[in-house]
């Protein structure tokens, strides 16, 4: 491995290690909720999430043969399907002010 991408991996360590995720979570789960907690600061503030995914993936790819390459990179591809997705929740009916009774 190249030493740009060792720095570029012990970055994402100490980023994970800030996190304070749970001590006893191996470095797998660590990684996916890192990115979940990112996909959720993106919902957050209006950034398309897998676009940059696909972004990411791309300069990785690229960056696995050569650090220091401009090249464009392969296509990714991100399919997010419908099966396996719960049921939205019910919504909550409050009762409106007029349906509360009020002490005489």
């Amino acid at each position: 491995m190249h030493k740009m991408n060792r720095d570029h991996a012990a970055k994402a360590r100490k980023a994970i290690a800030a996190c304070d995720f749970d001590p006893h979570t191996d470095l797998k789960d660590s990684i996916k909720d890192i990115l979940v907690d990112v996909a959720h600061l993106c919902d957050a503030e209006g950034i398309d999430f897998v676009e940059r995914v696909q972004k990411a993936i791309n300069t990785w790819a690229v960056e696995r043969i050569d650090p220091l390459s401009l090249a464009d990179g392969p296509t990714v591809e991100i399919t997010i399907g419908t099966e396996g997705l719960p049921e939205p929740p019910e919504p909550v009916k409050r009762p409106s002010k007029r349906d509360k009774s009020r002490p005489a």
